[in-house]
C-alpha cells in the first residue's frame, strides 16, 4: 500500500483480488487495535502506525530469510543428500517440451529429489512467497515483482497463428483483425493463457468467438483442424496438424510471452538452486534454438 496508493493497485501487484486485500487490511486493523490505512483523495495511504508496521514486517522477512540461509549453510548437507525434495511448479506445456529432461538429468547426476506440481503464474507467485513451492517456471505476468522473490528470465516464446487450409488467402493488413468473425479455439476462460490471447485481440479491436475450448495446446490444434477454426498457439507447442497451416504475422499482430524461473531470494544461494539453474539454462538455450525452427 505504501508503494501503490490504492487497494486495486496493491491487489494487482500481489496477484490478489481487491476484496481480498481489503479483508486483510480490516483483519490487520482488528488485530492491532488501530487504523493502518487512511483515505487520501481517491486513494489510500498508510497511517504513521501503518508505516511502522510495514517497516517491522520487512525487518521480520529479512531476518527470517537470513536465518534460514545461515542455518542451511551450516547444515553442510550436500545436494545429493538433501533431506527434503525440491518442490517445483510449472505449467503443463513447459513440463512436456523441456522441463522433464531437466528434472530427469538432475535426478540422475545429483540424486536430487523433486515434488512436481502443475501451477498457474498467479498461483506460483503466491505459493513461492508462502513457502509451498521452492521454485517455479512460469509465464511472466505484467506488473512489478513482489518482494522477496527473485526472478530469472529464461526465454521468449512467440505465438503462432494456425488456420485451416480451406480458409484460403489471409486478409490484407492485420490478419488477426481480419479473423474477428471466424470461429476460434481458445483456452479455458479462467486460465492465464485465455487472458493473454483475449487481451491481445482486444488491443487489435475485437474479441474472438470461441467455437471450442481446451487447456491442452495439442488438443486445441486438433480441434481447429476438425472444426475449420483458427487458434493462437505458443511456438514451443506448435505441432504439424493435418488441415492446418501456420501464418506469418506482421509485427503489429505478433504475440509472445516471457518464460522465467522464480524462487525466494534466500533460495538463490542454495547449492540445489545453483544446480537447477545451470541445467535449466543450458537446456532452455537448446529449446530456444528448437523453437526458432518450429515458429513461423
Amino acid at each position: 500500500m505504501r508503494e501503490h496508493g490504492s487497494v486495486h493497485a496493491a491487489a494487482a501487484a500481489l496477484h490478489l483480488s481487491p476484496s481480498a486485500v481489503s479483508q486483510q487490511l480490516r483483519s490487520l486493523t482488528a488485530v492491532c487495535g488501530f487504523s493502518v490505512v487512511e483515505r487520501r483523495g481517491r486513494g489510500v495511504q498508510l497511517t504513521d502506525r501503518g508505516l511502522e508496521m510495514a517497516a517491522l514486517g520487512e525487518e521480520i522477512l529479512s531476518r527470517w530469510d537470513s536465518a534460514v540461509d545461515s542455518l542451511r549453510r551450516t547444515a553442510e548437507i550436500p545436494v545429493e543428500r538433501r533431506a527434503r525434495a525440491v518442490r517445483l511448479g510449472a505449467f503443463p506445456s513447459v513440463y512436456r517440451t523441456w522441463l522433464f529432461p531437466v528434472v530427469r538429468r538432475l535426478r540422475t547426476r545429483t540424486r536430487m529429489a523433486f515434488e512436481l506440481f502443475e501451477t498457474t503464474p498467479h498461483e506460483a507467485y503466491r505459493d513461492i512467497a508462502a513457502g509451498r513451492l521452492d521454485l517455479a517456471v512460469v509465464v511472466r505476468p505484467p506488473g512489478p515483482r513482489t518482494a522477496p522473490l527473485a526472478s530469472h528470465p529464461l526465454y521468449r516464446d512467440p505465438f503462432a497463428l494456425v488456420v485451416p487450409r480451406s480458409l484460403g488467402g489471409m486478409p490484407a493488413g492485420s490478419p488477426l483483425r481480419g479473423l474477428a468473425d471466424a470461429d476460434w479455439v481458445l483456452p479455458g476462460r479462467e486460465t492465464h493463457c485465455h487472458e493473454v490471447i483475449v487481451d491481445h485481440c482486444a488491443r487489435l479491436g475485437f474479441r474472438p468467438r470461441a467455437a471450442a475450448r481446451s487447456n491442452d495446446w495439442k488438443a486445441m490444434q486438433e480441434m481447429a483442424a476438425l472444426l475449420g477454426a483458427v487458434a493462437l498457439v505458443p511456438g514451443s507447442c506448435l505441432e504439424p496438424t493435418a488441415g492446418l497451416v501456420p501464418v506469418d504475422l506482421p509485427a503489429a499482430d505478433r504475440l509472445a510471452w516471457e518464460i522465467e524461473l522464480t524462487t525466494r531470494a534466500s533460495a538463490t544461494a542454495m547449492p540445489w538452486f545453483a544446480a537447477f539453474e545451470r541445467e535449466v539454462s543450458r537446456l532452455s538455450l537448446e529449446e530456444r534454438m528448437a523453437m526458432a525452427g518450429r515458429t513461423p
